[in-house]
């Protein structure tokens, strides 16, 4: 028993210093709690590009922008907004994803040539 409660203690220690840790630099997502915005990045960004945190951030300083594919995320998560909002929802379509196009892959295929081509290259 007392140890239950060693654990339960730490785990609300836990999850109120994730909650009450400032939001650095997120300028898209609409998220208030870092413990929110990290498990909709594991779960949903890194998982459709096939990636790592290390993909997009400098993981001693998750707020800075110095590599170009945070940038492009950002960019990208935009156009995913902007299409579910202006062209997905007023014809009520089920809304995109990175997955959408993404696949599982950090470059999304462009054409029937690059599907084949990864196909190839698979076997």
């Amino acid at each position: 028993m007392k140890q239950y409660k060693l654990h339960v203690t730490w785990m609300v220690i836990t999850v109120g210093i994730l909650s009450a840790q400032e939001l650095k630099n997120v300028q898209v997502l609409p998220f208030e709690t870092k413990k929110d915005l990290m498990v909709y990045m594991k779960t949903k960004v890194a998982k459709s590009l096939g990636v790592k945190c290390n993909f997009c951030h400098n993981i001693k300083d998750y707020s800075s922008d110095e590599k170009a594919h945070k940038t492009i995320g950002r960019e990208m998560m935009k156009m995913v907004m902007d299409i579910n909002e202006n062209v997905m929802a007023p014809f009520k379509f089920d809304p995109i994803s990175c997955w959408t196009c993404h696949r599982g892959d950090e470059s999304p295929e462009r054409d029937i040539a690059d599907t084949k081509e990864k196909k190839q290259h698979k076997h």
